[in-house]
């Protein structure tokens, strides 16, 4: 069995459904049993709200009142999703204490695979969710799957692509997506190099060892090295718009800066400007 338990991070942004959806259809496919945990605690503590009137509850109780009822409506929604799917192994959780990406990140280490949603730039509370993402994609033990906040994919991955640089974390997405590679129709990895000529195709050598790997757990990949004039993160997505991919694997980078750890670039470029889910490791 592949991603024998998948993580769903439940929100009541306005594409939580569809999400939600995909998960549930991701665990139809491969027989996952699905997790769907909810936070009680508000994105943000402290909230402007009207003052109260006499003798109600101070501002921030009322608040945790809600994020409470909140937490419990994307429970039931969740649940009756999953009951019209038929989806048989499914369970919900809520976590009281902490916020969304630390519970996240507590619970990834027991699960095979994260999934949760691109923040859409348009939400009052995008700053607050694109945290999370941020954060589980740069700690999760496990591989995260990132939802676009427009779309719909809940029949993705027959046309992946994979990003390849030869490092740790490019090496470590495209094992964890290994069970999706062995369903695909057609497989596509490419490096971007930008010093070795504007040629557009370049000799694709130095990717054979990875299209030998592939092969060996069965999968036939059609390999290119590239040359790219703009940020590798932009290359990327658009060749997965040039070869009509429906999901992107690569590694996530960061990097240190003072006390905290920051996306790289091309990661955050692709989180920010995704089209196609994305499934990446750190």
């Amino acid at each position: 069995m592949a991603y024998p338990t998948v993580l769903l991070h439940l929100d009541d942004d306005a594409r939580a459904e569809l999400r939600n959806d995909l998960a549930i259809q991701l665990a139809l496919r491969f027989g996952s049993h699905l997790n769907g945990l909810s936070c009680r605690r508000p994105l943000v503590l402290g909230a402007q709200l009207a003052v109260p009137a006499a003798g109600m509850d101070d501002a921030l109780t009322l608040e945790l009142h809600e994020a409470r009822r909140k937490a419990s409506e994307r429970e039931r929604r969740f649940r009756a999703q999953c009951d019209r799917s038929g989806l048989l192994s499914f369970e919900t959780e809520i976590d009281d204490s902490e916020e969304p990406g630390r519970a996240l990140l507590r619970r990834a280490a027991v699960h095979d695979l994260v999934v949760l949603g691109q923040a859409d730039p348009g939400d009052p509370l995008a700053a607050q969710r694109r945290a999370i993402v941020e954060d589980v994609v740069l700690h999760s033990p496990r591989p995260t799957l990132v939802v676009p906040y427009a779309g719909r994919f809940e029949d993705f991955g027959h046309a992946p692509l994979l990003a390849w640089d030869g490092s740790h974390g490019a090496a470590r997405a495209i094992a964890d997506a290994l069970p999706i590679l062995r369903r695909a129709r057609s497989v596509h990895l490419v490096q971007f190099d930008r010093h070795v000529g504007e040629t557009g195709g370049l000799d694709p050598a130095s990717l054979r060892g990875v299209v030998r790997w592939l092969g060996r757990h069965g999968i036939e990949a059609q390999a290119d090295v590239r040359y790219t004039g703009v940020d590798f993160g932009n290359a990327l997505l658009s060749h997965a718009a040039d070869v009509g991919a429906d999901l992107l694997v690569m590694g996530c980078w960061g990097h240190a800066r003072w006390a905290e750890r920051l996306l790289g670039g091309a990661t955050r470029t692709v989180m920010a400007s995704m089209t196609v889910p994305v499934l990446t490791s750190h």
